[in-house]
């Protein structure tokens, strides 16, 4: 459209390449575009091996992927940092090269037939619990990959693991130690504590406007109102124009007659099973033995329900004679659904085996639904109805409105000729909370020249699928300091939680001079108005007190017996001020178990062997010669 070759000839970037093109060619000829195409321009060198920027654009790429798909369906890409992307991605490049080459000095490698096998087992690649060649190209192709490419990738993960895999498996941790580490970890601890709150306070001061002058001079750095714009806008929101929508009943009607000829109704079904559990106290074979008993008296005559109660090891349906209901596809894992609907009605399959163990799966009914009634689908075949014009008159709409506001000095064409409303919006900047001027396509083009200086309506910018916008700068403002009388209500909460920690201090301080003097706490915190409360046993989880005084509590050194228990104060998180005394220290007397010392002694040794990993990494880079191109 217009506006899209205005975006593309008028741009900044479009023209300083203009630029460059044209300087180039007086400089230096033709030669000097033509011939830089054939060459493979890197971007980084380790140790003399280049990284090239194709293959940099590659992994790139394969990031961003990966970063859009764990957004999710509505990912924008709009959101992803470009800058930030890129450095990450070159940083784990330089790092792969390092290790790729400390690998090849150190002759690992990963035989070709290992790397096929584990390529092979992937279940993104498997239709129908086989591998499939063409699943698997076709899953490679969508992410971007080659076959060769995968392969070499993975060969490269499996060679750089071994390194990792070697230090932590070669890392051990001594039986003391972990007797040691379960010992602190259950260690308990009694103490005295009380926590003076600092909003108790509030009331209790008082704040000059001297003073907040004096804060005002002297932080105004923090009080600063960035560039901004004041701003006329048009929204286009498919959601306001669904509401306005009316829908004749014979279109509706017309529809249910063509989702009538269309329909197939979805086929359920009904069954029942008689299941041989698989477990320690039965294994595979003798579950199949079992199973193949329960054949024989189904052939025999017997009943399916009487045996199923008498024999199913399902307890959620062996007491209704196996029944399972009536259900569609995807309720039952694969080899049970696909062994179901192999069946005929009143048939009963061949032991059917899953991870549950052995079934005998009897076919009851077929249930086809039908189309529902008229009324039963109006509502839903309107709102399809409304939606389908609702998306027809969006979409021509910002046709017509990205058309007009390009040609035109202001927003009144456009508003007059589409029936649309002009809304107002001053002082719009990056930190804007606007439903739409917050949004980060927004921001991207809120400061651009070709608005501010030049004065052009914006592009149709799709904020998301239901709403776009344009836009206009009527006028700019430079970054300014707010004055005083705007900021002066904030500047006079951070003082009057400064003073009300301080006198929080200070209180407490008193208390303690008073208890390390060798008063009583509980009568001193009586007299003061504190809460001072005795803690008996207390151990490291424990989550009913204060985090932040337990874990300070579990920082101090076992008291001194010939020593006066010290009393001390410090800073809450939240501008409070706790006192805390350890009176005692005290060992667990629970056993320690053979199974708590192997797993804890995994646990530290993966731990030291991460560390080590870690620090192999550190030397390998302070070692290589890394250049940034």
């Amino acid at each position: 459209m217009l506006q899209d070759l205005r975006k593309s000839s008028q741009g900044p970037v479009a023209k300083v390449v203009v630029g460059l093109i044209i300087v180039t060619f007086a400089l230096f000829g033709v030669d000097s575009i033509v011939g830089s195409i054939g060459g493979d321009p890197e971007v980084a060198t380790v140790n003399g091996e280049g990284i090239t920027e194709a293959k940099f654009n590659r992994a790139l790429e394969g990031k961003r992927r990966q970063i859009l798909s764990q957004m999710g369906e509505r990912a924008d890409p709009d959101l992803i940092d470009a800058g930030l992307l890129r450095s990450s991605v070159l940083d784990g490049m330089i790092n792969e090269s390092i290790l790729i080459q400390d690998a090849m000095n150190k002759e690992l490698f990963v035989a070709d037939v290992e790397v096929d096998n584990y390529i092979r087992g992937i279940d993104q690649f498997k239709v129908d619990g086989q591998f499939s060649n063409e699943r698997m190209q076709m899953v490679l192709r969508n992410a971007g990959f080659t076959l060769k490419s995968y392969r070499d990738s993975l060969k490269s993960q499996f060679v750089l693991s071994q390194p990792r895999t070697g230090l932590i498996a070669s890392a051990f941790v001594l039986e003391s130690e972990q007797k040691e580490v379960v010992s602190l970890d259950r260690q308990m601890r009694t103490f005295g504590s009380a926590t003076i709150v600092n909003r108790d306070y509030f009331d209790a001061v008082s704040i000059l406007d001297e003073e907040l002058d004096t804060y005002y001079q002297s932080n105004k750095s923090s009080y600063k109102k960035p560039e901004n714009v004041d701003v006329s806008f048009i929204v286009l929101d498919k959601d306001a124009l669904l509401a306005g929508l009316e829908i004749d009943e014979e279109k509706i009607q017309d529809l249910y007659e063509v989702e009538k000829e269309s329909f197939v109704g979805e086929e359920e079904r009904v069954a029942s099973h008689i299941l041989i559990k698989i477990d320690d106290d039965n294994s595979e074979e003798q579950a199949l033995s079992a199973i193949q008993k329960v054949s024989e008296r189904l052939a025999a005559g017997e009943g399916f329900e009487s045996l199923a109660i008498e024999l199913s090891e399902d307890e959620g349906s062996a007491g209704k004679g196996g029944d399972l209901g009536q259900s569609g596809k995807g309720v039952y894992v694969s080899d049970f659904e696909l062994a179901l609907y192999a069946l005929e009605e009143g048939q009963v399959s061949e032991p059917v085996k899953t991870e549950f163990g052995y079934h005998l799966i009897k076919l009851r009914s077929v249930v086809v639904n039908d189309i529902p009634s008229f009324e039963e689908m109006k509502n839903g075949l309107m709102l399809q109805l409304k939606g389908d014009l609702a998306d027809e008159k969006y979409a021509e709409l910002g046709s017509q409105l990205a058309d007009i506001t390009y040609s035109s000095s202001d927003l009144a064409d456009a508003a007059e000729e589409l029936s649309l409303e002009i809304q107002t919006l001053a002082g719009v900047s990056s930190e804007t909370t606007n439903e739409y001027f917050a949004s980060v396509k927004v921001q991207r083009h809120l400061l651009a020249d070709e608005l501010v200086v030049e004065k052009n309506n914006s592009e149709l910018i799709d904020i998301d699928e239901t709403k776009s916008i344009v836009f206009r700068v009527n006028a700019y403002h430079e970054a300014s300091v707010l004055p005083l009388d705007e900021v002066s209500d904030r500047i006079r909460e951070v003082l009057r939680a400064e003073k009300a920690t301080e006198f929080a201090v200070s209180v407490g301080q008193a208390f303690i001079a008073r208890v390390n003097g060798g008063e009583d706490p509980v009568l001193v915190s009586k007299e003061m108005g504190l809460n001072w409360a005795e803690s008996v046993d207390v151990k490291r989880n424990n989550v009913v007190i204060n985090r932040e005084v337990v874990k300070r509590v579990f920082s101090l050194s076992a008291p001194d017996s010939e020593e006066p228990k010290s009393t001390i104060g410090f800073n809450l998180a939240d501008g409070s001020f706790a006192i805390l005394r350890l009176d005692n220290i005290k060992a667990s007397d629970d056993e320690i178990t053979p199974l708590e010392l192997y797993s804890i002694g995994n646990m530290l040794s993966d731990n030291y062997g991460a560390g080590d990993y870690r620090n192999y990494q550190v030397v390998m880079t302070e070692l290589a010669e890394i250049e940034r191109l």
